[in-house]
């Protein structure tokens, strides 16, 4: 790492920010410190952000300089190369264990003199994207905010208080990482320092050279200048970046630039959407429209979705709209429906869509309404492979029910909708009052206000999994917001067997875990839900574990401890 980096005015659309840093091997012969800021633009900055790294070599470690200068490095590069649908937590934690991992596994080599090397060093990360700074911490440097609040310590020292470092990056197999975010502001000054630094430096003499200076690089410079003149023995690091401007909290460039498009009007048979042709008409409801096409290009049959005109003015619906085209040009998967890039120079706002020959689980319910557990077993199966593409992209389906599936001809099944998702990566997408999934299929803890997540379209897989067997629900319906149970207490699962005696009675066994409303009493993962249910006749009483009485139908216990207290006051009475 060199010495000094220039300083670095960057002009964005939307966060703008300047940068500054030094760093110095000081009063020692090397340099074990290391830093480097990577700053985006465009699509990259709206996805990624910008991001600033700073590592410092442990110094009894035979490695150490090499330790700091690959955290740095690497972390950047392999960020980089995450998903976009993944949110800044999620990238940042596989990247930091994958970097660990390696570190660690060097210590099985051998240097020179038959020592095992030790590539120990501590890290520390911001990635500033939209209107929040997310902190990645583990060591004894110092990430620090500066405004007319303040001086504000973000990080902790993972050190004894004799100073011995007690985590770092490539010291043992699995690593702990301080994470926290942190709301911005233009004129936020955020600080990030090695020990050599803060251990010298006041926060008081750090906040008058900020205040004397309009320069950040020449500023990094005076205050690890200062650290050495006060006696630092260690090598010295300072990164300063300054907030300029900070884009508005809900939006975001690469998802919603299309708002700018027109939403067609009502199309007919026989008219042309630029290089569609309208063969039919296959769905209008209130709040969009479907049409069988040919793609005139390239020769082939493809679904056109439009928006409603009634929504031209809801923001909301035009970013769910929007989200889901995004999401649909980026997964290609034969369990899901692909939706295929459009024109950038169309003046139309419409999805393109492959087209998919069958009919929807719904439809095939009603065809089907006392199927065979086998085939039910084969259609869950699909639907978790669907929802297992979505999981592994950061992605929250959110609005799991029959209609979002298509069953082709030859069986398969694909998930057609996705719009109501929850991307990772848009942390700061609109929270709707109301869920935005369909209130019959959704779990009970977003019904109460909480965020979805996997467990919660788990729930809602559950549902379908009992709809399937018996053509009912398996709690009272739920007609509008007002009929939402106001706790967990209130939801009383119904026995699938009181519909179908033909199933095997563990049945219920696995439904009622997977369909339990509070979620700390419910399956986690599907691949329990899917294990229990090619398993039922193993699931007799001696091997499966029950939940307490309490937890599963607390009345009933309630009830029944008060019949036991009141024969035993009675008892009491008698014999007295």
């Amino acid at each position: 790492m060199p010495n000094t980096s220039k300083l670095d005015k960057i002009q964005t659309n939307q966060l703008q920010i300047d940068v500054g840093g030094y760093s110095s091997a000081g009063a020692k012969a090397a340099n074990q410190d290391a830093f480097a800021v990577k700053i985006n633009s465009g699509a990259e900055l709206q996805l990624k952000g910008h991001i600033a790294v700073l590592a410092d070599g442990v110094s009894s470690a035979n490695c150490a300089a090499r330790a700091s200068q690959m955290s740095v490095c690497h972390f950047i590069e392999e960020y980089m190369a995450t998903p976009q649908s993944w949110s800044v937590k999620k990238s940042t934690a596989r990247v930091i264990a994958s970097l660990n991992n390696w570190l660690y596994s060097r210590q099985r080599l051998s240097t020179g003199d038959n020592q095992p090397e030790q590539w120990f060093s501590t890290f520390s990360a911001l990635v500033l994207k939209a209107n929040r700074c997310y902190l990645f911490h583990i060591g004894d440097c110092q990430i620090a905010k500066y405004n007319a609040d303040g001086y504000q310590v973000l990080s902790n020292q993972h050190a004894t208080s004799t100073g011995v470092l007690n985590r770092a990056l490539g010291a043992a197999k699995h690593i702990e990482v301080d994470y926290s975010y942190t709301d911005i502001e233009p004129s936020d000054i955020f600080i990030l320092c090695s020990d050599g630094v803060y251990n010298f430096v006041s926060s008081k003499a750090i906040i008058n050279i900020l205040q004397g200076s309009d320069n950040l690089e020449l500023a990094s410079q005076k205050i690890t200048q200062q650290a050495i003149d006060n006696g630092s023995q260690d090598n010295v690091t300072c990164l300063l970046l300054q907030i300029n401007q900070v884009p508005k909290a809900d939006f975001n460039q690469q998802l919603f630039n299309r708002q700018q498009q027109v939403i067609p009007p009502s199309l007919e048979p026989g008219v042309l959407l630029d290089h569609y042709q309208i063969l039919d008409i296959l769905q209008q409801t209130a709040r969009s429209h479907v049409y069988l096409a040919r793609d005139q290009q390239q020769q082939k049959l493809v679904v056109i979705k439009v928006p409603s005109v009634n929504f031209s003015d809801d923001r909301n619906y035009l970013q769910a709209f929007i989200k889901e085209g995004w999401i649909g040009a980026r997964i290609d998967h034969p369990a899901l429906m692909k939706i295929y890039p459009q024109a950038a120079q169309s003046q139309f706002l419409y999805h393109s869509c492959e087209y998919i020959e069958g009919q929807t689980l719904t439809q095939w319910m009603r065809d089907n309404p006392q199927p065979t557990l086998s085939s039910v077993r084969n259609i869950v199966q699909q639907l978790i492979s669907a929802l297992r593409v979505l999981q592994r992209l950061d992605v929250v389906h959110c609005d799991v029910k029959p209609d979002n599936f298509i069953i082709d001809n030859q069986g398969r099944i694909k998930l057609i909708d996705f719009g109501s998702c929850s991307i990772g990566a848009f942390d700061q997408d609109i929270t709707p009052e109301l869920p935005l999934g369909t209130l019959c299929y959704s779990a009970p803890e977003v019904l109460s206000g909480a965020k979805n997540t996997h467990q919660s379209d788990l729930f809602s897989l559950a549902i379908i999994v009992y709809q399937m067997l018996c053509s009912n629900m398996p709690y009272r319906e739920i007609a509008d917001t007002n009929s939402i149970p106001s706790s967990f207490s209130q939801w009383h699962y119904r026995p699938l067997r009181s519909h179908r005696t033909d199933l095997p009675n563990a049945i219920d066994r696995v439904l009622s875990e997977a369909l339990a409303a509070d979620p700390i009493n419910r399956y986690s993962h599907y691949s329990e839900l899917i294990s229990g249910l090619q398993n039922l006749s193993e699931l007799n009483s001696s091997t499966l574990i029950r939940r307490p009485l309490l937890e599963r139908d607390p009345i009933k216990f309630w009830r029944g401890l008060s019949g036991i207290l009141a024969a035993l006051l009675i008892g009491v009475l008698l014999l007295g």
